[in-house]
């Protein structure tokens, strides 16, 4: 068989071509395969010799198969000889015309995962990215503990701004009463801003039971046509006036939320968790930070087709996201005025800024060949806790938990190589954000592993996990 390989920036084009020989091995491969699959009168099935079946169902009986047969493993053979070529997808057959001496031709065209040149991804010097945590800050998470614990009390006084009053109301224009103007037992807290201005500073002193006339004038520019810029009066009855009772931070209390036993103890953990969300940040901003930095430096060229795939990831992935609240992607893209189309092209930019993240990391992995341990999977795996979770996944997506593993210990290995070899030593003013945010974990969520054409190691970013045959744990 005569192979010729013409390689592009991002597609390989293979030719094949058999001779005549070559192509009667091929035919005769598909009766062998297929034989049994034909009823020709005197034989039993699968008996018939070829040229009875082909006397019978007509002398191209067993073209479909043998082309099928031929260009599989024609194509995989070739995936085996040129193992240096990354493949994304599926192949592009053609038929061509063969030429003399011969028989049968195809051609099949492959996108190729885009190779990257890489610039300088390590030694790079950055504006400092770190996150402390201040005493202000674990007061003001106390306080916001606290404020979560409160519960509404009723009391006995004049409304105050930040109380709650139940109202029943009733309002009027030019002496008549309007749409949406009129409820009970509405719950209302005072300086909340929810209702139009005027109404609720009008409630300020009120007591319980006291009834009273507020005077308001709907905005210009409220929704309502015919209440624009209408004087109003709304009649007000007030059911109750409640307030938010914030507990004393006492021991008693810290006991009631069943972490800690003392209030010494829980100032320790809250700072605690406070210090873990601040390292979480400063990690991940800087795992950012450098990534951009290496990915300006490098050179990719991506096909479309693979951007395009990788769009669809995303809706996929946005889409499983809407179903946990009910709402097909559709409604929600048109509740805020766009579409799946609009949605799409609004993703090419990310999505190919995603595939090039993700072919710098296979190449920093490769060239500084770094790699996961069967013991350090195994080792990984021994908590019963990530076991348990790395096994859902896998349930869920395909794959193993071994796999998982290996690929959240191998992306881990890869960002503590990038922040090992880079500094960030420039000082740059900056306004820092409290450090009481809570931080996301850098690693990517556990997604079902590429399928391994080869031994050689497949690379993953924050959302594609890696594995290898060989380095995966028992």
């Amino acid at each position: 068989m005569k192979s010729t390989l013409d390689k592009k920036q991002n597609e390989a084009v293979f030719r094949e071509a058999l001779n005549a020989e070559e192509w009667e091995a091929e035919l005769q491969n598909a009766y062998n395969r297929t034989k049994g699959r034909y009823k020709v009168p005197g034989f039993r099935p699968g008996k018939a010799p070829r040229k009875f079946i082909e006397m019978h169902y007509g002398a191209g009986v067993f073209f479909d198969a043998a082309v099928d047969y031929c260009i599989n493993r024609v194509y995989n053979e070739e995936l085996k000889n040129h193992p240096e070529l990354e493949i994304f997808g599926q192949p592009e057959v053609s038929f061509e015309k063969a030429e003399e001496g011969e028989a049968f031709a195809f051609t099949f065209t492959v996108t190729l995962y885009p190779e990257v040149k890489l610039g300088n991804y390590k030694g790079i010097k950055l504006p400092k990215i770190e996150y402390n945590v201040s005493d202000e800050d674990v007061e003001a998470r106390i306080k916001t503990d606290l404020a979560q614990a409160a519960r509404t009390v009723p009391v006995d006084r004049a409304a105050q701004n930040g109380d709650t009053v139940i109202i029943d109301y009733v309002g009027t224009v030019d002496g008549g009463e309007f749409e949406g103007g009129k409820a009970e037992k509405h719950e209302l807290k005072l300086g909340s801003g929810a209702f139009i201005p005027g109404f609720e500073d009008g409630l300020i002193g009120a007591v319980k039971g006291e009834e009273r006339d507020v005077k308001v004038k709907f905005p210009d520019e409220y929704h309502a046509e015919n209440l624009k810029g209408k004087d109003a009066v709304f009649h007000v009855k007030v059911n109750e006036v409640t307030t938010e009772e914030i507990p004393e931070l006492t021991d008693e209390f810290v006991k009631d939320r069943g972490r800690y036993e003392t209030v010494d103890e829980y100032k320790a953990g809250v700072k605690d968790m406070l210090v873990k969300s601040a390292e979480a940040r400063t990690r991940n901003e800087r795992i950012d930070a450098v990534m951009k930095a290496v990915a300006d430096a490098s050179e990719c060229e991506i096909a479309d087709k693979i951007v395009a795939a990788e769009v669809e990831r995303m809706y996929h992935e946005f889409a499983h996201q809407m179903s946990h609240y009910g709402i097909s992607p559709e409604d929600y893209l048109k509740y805020n005025n766009s579409t799946p189309a609009q949605f799409r092209e609004e993703r090419k930019e990310p999505a190919a800024r995603n595939v090039k993240m993700r072919q710098i990391m296979r190449a920093i992995i490769k060239a500084e060949e770094l790699d996961v341990t069967p013991d350090e999977v195994k080792q990984k795996l021994r908590d019963p806790n990530v076991r348990a979770e790395l096994e859902h996944v896998a349930h869920a997506n395909g794959g193993s938990a071994k796999e998982y593993a290996y690929n959240d210990m191998l992306t881990d290995k890869f960002f503590d190589f990038l922040l090992a070899n880079n500094e960030f030593v420039l000082d740059v003013p900056a306004e820092e954000p409290s450090a009481d945010a809570t931080a996301t974990d850098k690693k990517p969520a556990a997604k079902k592993p590429a399928a391994k054409k080869a031994p050689a190691k497949k690379a993953a970013d924050k959302n594609t996990t890696v594995a290898t045959e060989e380095s995966k744990g028992e």
